[in-house]
């Protein structure tokens, strides 16, 4: 972020505020920006056309072709709201047409089949519990599988996915390995 996007993003965000609360939320915006600027690999980084604090339900709304980034995850859509909770993401949710999550294969990942790649009408992430929730037209593949329901909920962690087709019905394609049979002598 350049400085005249930090202060178009602060103007912007106080021209929202009432009751006398400006010089906070100003202050408030820039320790974010600020933090976000600084780019720890656990801090999120958020990119939209506009972005709207609102301080009495603490959550920040990014629109226009929005990507936020965080650590080896990367999610993108149309909107994305960040719902605070004691000044950390709680809950990252993004509609788009279709709205995309992609993490990236770490180090100690068999191979580049293992990144995760989801899109869905709505995406939902829970950072803490690392649960990802995908509603309307849900795809998920990884390590050569695909996953396609009206709704999916995946935990990160434990690779662990459940699918509910509501009107139709879940669909999974996988990879099948070939291996010889080989008789022992």
């Amino acid at each position: 972020l350049n400085s005249e996007k930090i202060l178009f993003l602060t103007l912007q965000i106080a021209v929202k505020m009432r009751n006398g609360h400006l010089l906070l939320l100003a202050a408030s915006c820039l320790a974010l920006i600020n933090d976000a600027t600084a780019a720890p690999s656990d801090s999120i980084k958020i990119e939209g056309d506009s972005a709207i604090f609102d301080q009495d339900a603490n959550t920040i709304t990014y629109s226009g072709s929005v990507r936020a980034t965080l650590g080896d995850l990367s999610i993108s859509g149309n909107t994305l709201v960040v719902t605070l909770i004691n000044d950390q993401a709680d809950k990252i949710q993004t509609t788009g047409s279709p709205a995309r999550l992609l993490k990236q294969t770490t180090a100690t990942a068999k191979s580049a089949q293992d990144s995760l790649v989801a899109s869905a009408t709505s995406i939902m992430f829970m950072p803490s519990s690392q649960q990802l929730e995908l509603k309307g037209n849900a795809t998920l593949q990884q390590a050569g599988s695909t996953i396609k329901s009206e709704q999916i909920l995946y935990d990160v962690d434990a690779r662990q996915v459940r699918a509910d087709g509501k009107q139709d019905r879940v669909r999974m394609e996988f990879d099948v390995v070939n291996t010889p049979i080989t008789k022992e002598p």
